[in-house]
């Protein structure tokens, strides 16, 4: 399994509808619930988003990346760097947060 982080950056904001952010936000869920996806959200600029997430190998992720709502409908391009997980927090939600 390949690990990667992907920034998208919005290209053409006038072009979102709130169609197309609800298919957007069902392809996320369905890259989550899969196990693709670990964790994704907006840049507090609101320049685009971060997603960290992991597949087979990059061309997984490309086909991925392709059929993305955002990138379909012209909206967002991605930049992807690939990295090696060497330590890995046991309490992401903790780490994040999401809890107490």
């Amino acid at each position: 399994m390949k690990y990667f982080l992907v920034e998208g950056n919005i290209t053409d904001a006038g072009r979102m509808t709130d169609d197309i952010m609800k298919e957007h936000m069902a392809y996320t869920q369905a890259a989550m619930e899969r196990g693709m996806t670990f964790m994704s959200g907006l840049k507090a600029d609101m320049s685009g988003g971060l997603f960290m997430m992991r597949a087979e190998n990059p061309e997984a992720l490309q086909e991925y990346l392709d059929n993305e709502p955002f990138f379909v409908h012209g909206i967002q391009e991605y930049r992807v760097v690939e990295f090696d997980a060497h330590y890995v927090s046991k309490e992401p939600e903790r780490w994040f947060g999401r809890e107490g």
